[in-house]
């Protein structure tokens, strides 16, 4: 007898099947986002955590090929706990298909547009997670003991802020020629030359950015680097000026020995107007450095005594805020206004319409929170050391001298200003004015010089 077919029943255990179907793929779904959830808020709770271990910051334009060889290189030769940090300038030879296919053993961010070679650093320094920190060129090739070396060198000595590898393609006494002729002769060679020796170890005034390493306090204390001096030369040497200007010290280490290829001399987005652009700021920024260095040098150790020069070596543990002005409104990511006075931040309540800094967040924290101020009461301050006010202490005011030098008078101290864009940058130029004879002046006790903020283009 031929069978009937139960369609009804057939069609029921389809729409059964499709609702299990469909809650499976709910259930999967809400277990995606709840996975998700507990993944941003344990992110957000470790947001400020770091790791022990160094950051290792590649910068990258057009150059996928050498980035691939720096991190396979450092995979190879690197034995102690790292992260790899890559930053691109928005490069269109591939490198983010690259990227993505490492599958999280690097982390990269692509950026818009070309930050040049201090931006893009710069945002490698924000991302960073380790308790070290090291800049590395893409044209480096690591070999064995080159990071554990170094560690070594920078940890052996607190007054030691940056340590420097050694290569044969490095300028100056960083710069070590062998006639090896191919990569397996230069591993050997740097097999036995990077054997621990602190004998090795020299100072320097100045250290190349190939291959650069200093602690996360070095940072919180200095601060990025000045995106004004867009390219290498002008980047280097504004960094160690700051650096040196803490009374650290420039260290390379001659058993930290790495390759540079031979086309080395080519920096990223390195076009003549930028040269220039940078070249200018920094001559601006500056004008006399070693003159800063060797003050800084000589009022820290003659005439003094023992309590002034224990503030002053305290202020300077402070970091870069110490050579910042006091009296002054700056404000960091958000649209808080902090009025700095006697190395306190006080947010200003109320509509500020005076002239504001923008600094960064390394920057503010450095100075302790203090109670609150209304808008009035900054105003009469800013009164004061403008001139539109009665007062009766030169603290706030400009001195100029007969040289065109300038100085700012701060708590019975006078604090030379090192650049007219110093005195552009934190609007010296609006203070009031006062003349000194030279023999008042001398009379008057040395502050730290005051030096422009750096310009940063990106937050993270």
């Amino acid at each position: 007898m031929r069978r009937i077919k139960k369609k009804a029943n057939r069609l029921k255990i389809k729409s059964e099947l499709q609702t299990h179907a469909n809650k499976r793929i709910a259930d999967s779904n809400r277990g995606l986002e709840e996975g998700y959830q507990q993944g941003l808020e344990a992110g957000f709770k470790s947001f400020d955590s770091y790791f022990d271990g160094t950051s290792i910051i590649v910068t990258s334009h057009n150059e996928a090929e050498r980035v691939k060889r720096c991190i396979e290189s450092i995979i190879n030769y690197t034995t102690l706990s790292y992260e790899i940090i890559v930053v691109d300038n928005n490069s269109t030879d591939g490198i983010e298909h690259y990227l993505k296919q490492l599958n999280g053993m690097v982390r990269y961010h692509i950026l818009s547009h070309n930050h040049g070679f201090a931006g893009a650093l710069n945002r490698g320094l924000m991302m960073a997670k380790g308790t070290t920190i090291l800049l590395l060129s893409n044209n480096v090739v690591c070999t064995d003991n080159w990071l554990h070396n170094m560690l070594i060198c920078l940890q052996s000595n607190p007054s030691i802020g940056i340590v420097g590898a050694v290569s044969n393609g490095m300028n100056g006494d960083q710069r070590i020629d062998q006639g090896y002729s191919c990569m397996e002769k230069m591993q050997e060679f740097a097999t036995l030359n990077n054997i621990s020796d602190p004998s090795s170890w020299s100072t320097s005034e100045r250290l190349s950015f190939q291959c650069l390493l200093f602690s996360r306090d070095l940072l919180e204390k200095v601060g990025f680097l000045d995106e004004g001096c867009i390219e290498r030369p002008y980047v280097e040497e504004d960094y160690c000026i700051r650096v040196r200007n803490l009374g650290l010290t420039l260290v390379y280490a001659g058993d930290a020995f790495v390759h540079l290829t031979s086309d080395d001399e080519k920096i990223p987005g390195n076009e003549e107007a930028e040269k220039k652009k940078g070249l200018l700021y920094f001559t601006d920024k500056w004008n006399k450095p070693n003159e800063v260095l060797n003050s800084l040098a000589h009022n820290s150790g003659i005439n003094r005594t023992d309590a002034r020069q224990s503030a002053e070596w305290h202020e300077r543990r402070l970091g870069e805020t110490a050579f910042y002005p006091q009296a002054i409104a700056v404000k960091g990511l958000t649209e808080t206004i902090f009025w700095i006075e006697d190395g306190v931040r006080r947010a200003i309540e109320g509509i500020w319409d005076g002239p504001v800094i923008q600094l960064s967040q390394i920057d503010l924290r450095r100075w302790t929170f203090g109670p609150a101020l209304i808008e009035d009461e900054v105003q009469h301050k800013l009164d004061l050391v403008q001139g539109r006010g009665q007062h009766t202490e030169l603290h706030g005011s400009i001195c100029v001298k007969a040289d065109g030098g300038m100085y700012y008078m701060e708590k019975g101290m006078k604090r030379a200003i090192v650049s007219p864009l110093a005195a552009e940058a934190w609007f010296m130029n609006s203070r009031s004015q006062i003349s000194l004879l030279e023999s008042e002046l001398l009379d008057v006790p040395d502050g730290l010089p005051i030096i422009g903020p750096i310009k940063l283009r990106q937050a993270l």
